[in-house]
């Protein structure tokens, strides 16, 4: 009995959820040291409204998360790529549903991007989501957390393959 008078306690504090990330490279030639993204439609595809302006808050963890990783491009620079990114589904979720039962109230984002050279030849896509399936209180905000967070695991799986696994 006290074991499980502990388990609970931990299972509250502890977030849980999924996170899926790949990138596919179409043309390997496309990408080199001085590649730049910038990033172009940032379109929902969940076919639903929502209360929240998902396709601006993308945009800006997409352009705020490339310009951390020194990958954001200006329109005329050398090596420019343009990422187009489709928001495939988004559930805001519940913190105080989570605390209750998980998986009930879950946060989800789920996207694909695609990078194009300048002639709009399919350079790479990218898929990444995430979502947080459990948690307490302190999952509040995860709905807008995790734009930010889908947005690091985009980048970083760009940054990989047009870096070839060099760090700076």
């Amino acid at each position: 009995m006290k074991s499980i008078l502990l388990i609970f306690p931990i299972l509250l504090l502890i977030a849980c959820g999924t996170v899926e990330h790949a990138v596919r490279v179409e043309d390997e030639q496309a990408f080199s040291a001085d590649t730049r993204i910038m990033v172009g439609e940032v379109a929902n595809k969940t076919g639903e409204s929502f209360d929240v302006d998902i396709e601006a808050m993308l945009r800006d963890a997409m352009v705020n998360e490339l310009a951390r990783e020194s990958l954001l491009g200006q329109p005329g620079a050398a090596g420019l790529v343009t990422m187009d990114v489709n928001i495939i589904e988004y559930r805001k979720g519940d913190a105080f549903k989570r605390w209750l039962w998980p998986g009930y109230g879950s946060t989800v984002l789920v996207v694909e991007a695609t990078l194009l050279d300048r002639q709009g030849n399919v350079d790479a896509t990218a898929q990444a989501n995430r979502s947080v399936d459990a948690g307490g209180g302190y999952t509040v905000g995860a709905w807008e957390k995790i734009f930010k967070d889908v947005a690091a695991d985009l980048v970083s799986d760009l940054k990989v393959n047009i870096t070839g696994g060099k760090t700076e």
